[in-house]
């Protein structure tokens, strides 16, 4: 009886354990983190995305209507917002513990990163301006880069832009058609030049301040040609 029972513990063991070899692993955040940066949008102004944006702005869906909806931009918002001010505290800690303490004293990664560069020489300017340069274009590009825009059903000339503030921050823009000039490059120039232009300068400038849109971003074209003044009639809200 007694090897009986054995037996029965161990199948019963067995079918437990196999149970759990194949469950499915739940995610882990990395898988999470790779689905919100890779997973495939459904209509970018699909029914449930702008009720989701006008949530998310507390926006008046009777009163502004969605024109303009740039999943990239806001990705890259939050992205940024968590990177820049962890790099700051980071290198806060790396400045006050190396300046406050002795190399036995320190973090171990504060201690790895100071043997490093000590290893590394002069060579470690040219990391150190690579993360300089990334960090500067991070920065300016979330200045730039418009996330959403609204149009007023009731007055087709004002509008909303969705944009940064202090870098980790979003804040509502009010500004009117006439207010908004683009920025047309010649054609010779190359891709690259277009490109460097726009992060340095924008493609757009709503008042005294410059921005950085997508044209596919818009609902239609026809939305983006009226607020830009390229044409005079309202599009359908």
């Amino acid at each position: 009886m007694i090897i009986r029972c054995f037996q029965n513990l161990n199948q019963s063991s067995l079918h437990l354990y196999r149970g759990i070899c194949t469950s499915r692993p739940s995610s882990s955040v990395f898988d999470k983190i790779k689905n919100f940066l890779l997973a495939e949008e459904r209509e970018n102004f699909d029914r449930d995305n702008i009720r989701k944006a006008h949530q998310k702005d507390n926006v008046d869906e009777k009163e502004w209507a969605l024109i303009y909806r740039d999943v990239g931009a806001s990705r890259t918002f939050y992205m940024t917002a968590a990177f820049v001010p962890s790099f700051i505290v980071g290198s806060s800690i790396f400045a006050f513990d190396v300046n406050s303490n002795s190399p036995g004293n320190r973090f171990d990664f504060v201690q790895k990163l100071v043997t490093d560069s000590e290893e590394l020489g002069v060579l470690i300017a040219l990391p150190s301006v690579a993360l300089a340069v990334v960090f500067a274009c991070l920065i300016r590009v979330q200045q730039l880069r418009l996330i959403r825009i609204y149009q007023n059903k009731n007055d087709a000339e004002q509008f909303m832009a969705i944009r940064s503030k202090f870098i980790v921050k979003q804040h509502k823009e009010l500004f009117r058609r006439d207010e908004t000039t683009g920025f047309y490059f010649a054609d010779d120039q190359t891709d690259g030049v277009r490109v460097a232009m726009h992060f340095l300068l924008g493609n757009i400038q709503i008042g005294s301040r410059k921005s950085m849109i997508i044209d596919d971003m818009f609902r239609a074209n026809n939305y983006r040609s009226y607020m830009l003044n390229e044409t005079s009639v309202p599009p359908r809200l």
